[in-house]
């Protein structure tokens, strides 16, 4: 049996990359659609269960949601496409709840984030408008939330850059420039530094997820 804690620890914001590396790595080895689909669904257990006890995230829908999607799927890349995916997903729910933190200068950080992240927004801006210098900012945001300023602005365009990706409506111009990235290929470099694949590759994952539900 394949010892997934690897993986798990390693999908996390700051080494994300080498947990798709060792996905990849892992699933070289698995031949046939069926096997491969018998790893994810053992790999979308784990991660749930890892999750539960290392961050406390209840993650039932997930898991849930996971297990049938797993199922529907026929052909070996496709699901080879989904475990990247899944890994994605799980990650980016360490991001639910810290707009919660009971510390109000971060509270305020990241609404102003949240509502400006389409824009360009600097630690020395958000600093002078909670009226904290910029260095106290950043050590406290990182204490925080356990990102970097500039990790979260960068979290936040991706996510609404997934959104737009899978309405199929506009285009990567388009959705760089909309999702505050200063060029498109600023966005695309970002965009596969923080989820592992192009734009272009999640936006063939989402067409071929709709095909098959």
């Amino acid at each position: 049996m394949y010892n997934n804690l690897e993986i798990a620890k390693a999908n996390n914001i700051k080494s994300f990359g080498k947990a798709h590396k060792l996905y990849r790595k892992r699933i070289s080895t698995i031949a046939t659609a069926e096997e491969l689909k018998e790893y994810l669904n053992v790999l979308n257990v784990f991660l749930y269960t890892y999750f539960l006890c290392k961050y406390k995230k209840d993650l039932s829908d997930k898991v849930h949601r996971n297990s049938i999607a797993i199922a529907n799927f026929i052909s070996r890349e496709e699901l080879a496409n989904y475990g990247e995916s899944m890994l994605t997903t799980y990650r980016d729910s360490l991001l639910l709840g810290i707009s919660e933190s009971d510390h109000e200068l971060v509270e305020g950080a990241i609404s102003y984030i949240n509502k400006n992240f389409r824009d360009k927004i600097t630690l020395s801006e958000t600093a002078k408008k909670l009226h904290i210098s910029k260095n106290y900012l950043c050590h406290l945001f990182t204490q925080e939330t356990g990102y970097r300023f500039c990790e979260y602005i960068n979290i936040k365009r991706i996510g609404y850059a997934k959104e737009l990706i899978s309405e199929n409506k506009k285009n990567f111009e388009f959705i760089s420039c909309y999702c505050g990235f200063s060029s498109q290929s600023h966005f695309s470099t970002t965009f596969k530094k923080y989820t592992g694949i192009t734009p272009n590759e999640y936006k063939q994952m989402v067409l071929k997820q709709e095909v098959t539900v």
